[in-house]
C-alpha cells in the first residue's frame, strides 16, 4: 500500500508540475463553483467529498493549509477544518474521507483550480478537481478552462458539476 501511495503522489506531482500558482495568494474566503471526480458519487450532490469551501488559510509559510468547508448529506450543512501538510514536492496531504493529496493547478482573478486524490478506507482512488472563486460566480470561459484541465486528468467533462448558485449552506 506504501509502494502504491508513493506512486499516486508521484503522478500527481509529475502531471501538475507546471503549474504557476503562489500558494501564499490562497489566503480568505472562497466558495466552491465547480467539482468533478472520476467517481461522481464522491463529489455529487450529498455526496461525501462535494467539498463547499468557506476559507483557506496559509499558515507557516504555507507549509499548512487550514481550510473551512461544507459538506452537505440529507439536506443538512456540517462544518468541517481540516489542515493539509505541504510536502517537498508541493504537494499537500490530509485525512478527510480517506487520505487527499491535493496541488494547485490554476490561479486567476479571483480564481484558483485543485486537482486532488482520494485515496478512500477500502484503497478506493479517486482523481477530484474543484474550482473556486472569491465570489460564487463562474463565468463560461472558467467553466470552459476548468473543463478542459479536469478532462486533462483524465476525468470525463460529463463529470463536471456546477456548484455555483447550489450551495445552501452559511456563509
Amino acid at each position: 500500500m506504501r509502494t502504491m501511495m508513493k506512486a499516486l503522489l508521484l503522478a500527481l506531482v509529475v502531471g501538475v508540475a507546471c503549474a504557476d500558482v503562489d500558494p501564499t495568494q490562497v489566503s480568505g474566503p472562497w466558495r466552491t463553483v465547480a467539482i468533478a471526480s472520476d467517481n461522481p458519487a464522491l463529489t455529487a450532490d450529498g455526496g461525501p467529498l462535494r467539498v463547499l469551501l468557506r476559507n483557506i488559510q496559509c499558515d507557516e509559510g504555507c507549509n499548512a493549509l487550514t481550510i473551512t468547508f461544507f459538506v452537505r448529506e440529507n439536506g443538512v450543512c456540517t462544518l468541517h477544518t481540516v489542515v493539509a501538510q505541504r510536502n517537498a514536492d508541493g504537494v499537500y496531504a490530509t485525512d478527510f474521507e480517506g487520505q487527499n493529496y491535493f496541488k494547485f493547478l490554476e490561479q486567476d482573478n479571483g480564481h484558483i483550480v485543485f486537482l486532488g486524490q482520494n485515496v478512500g478506507a477500502d484503497g478506493t482512488v479517486s482523481r477530484i478537481t474543484l474550482a473556486a472563486a472569491w465570489d460564487q460566480e463562474l463565468s463560461d470561459e472558467h467553466l470552459a478552462r476548468f473543463t478542459a484541465l479536469t478532462e486533462k486528468t483524465g476525468i470525463p467533462r460529463e463529470n463536471v458539476d456546477r456548484v455555483a448558485g447550489t450551495d445552501t449552506c452559511p456563509q
